[in-house]
């Protein structure tokens, strides 16, 4: 990390917001993100060279828990990755060893990683609570103008954040579907899937979709391709029969135009297939994403998202797949049937 110098004040001109650069636009809409940032990488710092300083063998120990518990990623691998629930986990088992105040602090990081910004500052008022003489908590810091630990700076920093953020929802999410609008329950043989659909915005798709729920059409199809990285694709008839290399080509006589929803695809939003053409959407074959897909936008119609069920969706999305590199699933789950609710 670079070393932080002090320079003497500046006289700053700001131009007219006409001015300004596509990249100082950015800037200015980004910075919380930045330093949000920043104060991890700062805190991974002082991590590495507290780290590198312990030797005693409890000490080494409690290091081992946390690596056996984590996987290295991010700038050249040295960051701990792991679920949530597993760093509070440690941090519990681990409270009071050198390594606690390190674990809450990579609580926080993987929270923040699935913008549960709340959850983040919880996690680190306890780091703060169970640890004020540690240097995260103690050591005073001058960032963004104002003294305080990395601790304080990050909490401050997720609570400017979860303020910008409810000021641009439409830059994070959908909105929620309209009140009464149409719900089904996909029964699979892992468990339900609970679609709320937008039929006031994506009125063809969900009407089709619907005619086909109550004619039995997707009765005993499979989710046919998966991947953890975009979700899961069901919907195919050919997924009924035995020929897996048809599954994921039946159902395309099933079409309507293409159209604009106003909706954009964010993890846990159900799409329908893109068609033969730009122009061409299926109302048979569609994606329930689990992550954020944002190429996808302009090319594929959201039409609907996940409002129970998220967890059966991972879990399908996660499971082993065959080695031909189709992303079949090794153990396809099967839609027994669909059911208005």
């Amino acid at each position: 990390m670079a070393n932080l110098t002090h320079k003497s004040a500046t006289s700053v001109t700001l131009a007219p917001v006409a001015e300004k650069s596509p990249f100082a636009v950015f800037v200015s809409k980004f910075w919380i993100h930045g330093l949000i940032l920043f104060l991890a990488v700062a805190g991974w710092v002082v991590f590495n060279f507290q780290q590198s300083q312990t030797q005693a063998k409890g000490r080494a120990e409690s290091w081992d828990k946390l690596a056996a518990a984590s996987t290295l990623e991010g700038v050249s691998r040295r960051i701990p990755k792991a679920d949530p629930a597993a760093f509070e986990a440690l941090a519990s088992e681990l409270r009071g060893t050198d390594v606690g105040p390190w674990t809450r602090w990579l609580e926080a990081n993987s929270l923040l990683n699935q913008r549960k910004l709340d959850e983040a500052r919880a996690a680190l008022e306890k780091l703060r609570a169970d640890y004020p003489g540690h240097p995260l908590v103690a050591d005073v810091w001058k960032l963004g103008g104002e003294d305080g630990s990395l601790t304080d700076a990050w909490i401050r920093s997720l609570a400017a954040r979860s303020a910008w953020e409810s000021t641009h929802a439409e830059l994070f999410a959908n909105p929620a579907p309209v009140e009464g609008s149409p719900r089904v329950a996909l029964r699979t043989s892992l468990g339900d899937i609970e679609l709320t659909l937008y039929a006031d915005k994506a009125p063809a798709h969900v009407s089709a979709f619907l005619d086909q729920c109550s004619s039995g059409y997707y009765v005993d199809t499979k989710f046919h391709r998966i991947d953890p990285e975009l979700g899961l694709d069901g919907g195919d008839p050919n997924s009924v029969g035995t020929d897996v290399a048809q599954w994921g080509q039946g159902g395309k006589d099933k079409t309507t135009p293409y159209m604009d929803a106003g909706l954009y695809h964010f993890s846990g939003v159900i799409t329908a297939a893109q068609g033969a053409t730009r122009k061409e959407s299926l109302t048979s074959q569609f994606s329930i994403l689990t992550k954020d897909r944002h190429d996808l936008d302009g090319q594929r119609v959201v039409f609907g998202v996940v409002s129970g069920g998220m967890d059966i969706v991972l879990q399908i999305a996660g499971a082993a797949q065959a080695t031909d590199g189709s992303g079949r699933p090794e153990s396809p789950v099967t839609v027994s049937r669909i059911d208005r609710l």
